[in-house]
């Protein structure tokens, strides 16, 4: 792992555990056993580092919906969706609510346009596979947007940054409660 994967690994750490606000760039530096200065180098500052996490984690649930989308069946893409996101590494789910309730620290045009990448990468294939559902009759026609967000709400509670040993117990009772409500 180079610096700035470690920088970037320990800033993730930190701010999921004490937040944005709670965590200061020395504080990260002193845990990767470099000055802040050399902290400096990689990152003009905190929103920089916040912005590089919550990009990768894009990437990761970004990845897992494409995935997903290429199986058989809304209701089997789906149950992948929910399935990749619990298979994710528990310090990944963990940015989900960190970009929650930090990204607001981010400047304006920055936090829009990472808004506008979530929505092109993440929710509108999510909510595509939601809509092919309706158009096939697998699912009852409903807002598809509102059906995406109800999904996410229903798995936000899940991404504390602790592991479960009743995962796939979970997974297929998430799956059941939505695809029950959503049923033609």
């Amino acid at each position: 792992m180079d610096a700035r994967e470690r920088l970037l690994t320990e800033a993730t750490r930190q701010f999921v555990e004490r937040g944005f606000a709670g965590t200061s760039m020395q504080q990260i530096a002193a845990a990767c056993g470099v000055t802040k200065a050399a902290l400096y180098y990689h990152y003009a500052g905190k929103a920089d580092l916040l912005l590089d996490i919550v990009r990768g984690y894009l990437d990761e649930v970004a990845g897992v919906v494409a995935r997903a989308a290429a199986g058989a069946g809304a209701g089997e893409q789906l149950r992948a969706v929910v399935a990749g996101l619990f298979a994710l590494p528990v310090g990944s789910r963990a940015v989900m609510r960190l970009a929650m309730h930090d990204l607001r620290h981010l400047p304006e045009d920055r936090r829009a346009a990472f808004a506008s990448q979530y929505h092109e990468r993440f929710l509108r294939p999510l909510t595509a596979i939601v809509e092919g559902g309706m158009d096939d009759g697998t699912f009852a026609r409903r807002d598809p947007a509102t059906v995406v967000w109800m999904l996410l709400g229903m798995l936000y509670p899940f991404f504390s940054g602790r592991a479960r040993d009743d995962e796939e117990q979970v997974i297929d009772d998430l799956v059941a409660v939505l695809l029950t409500g959503l049923s033609a």
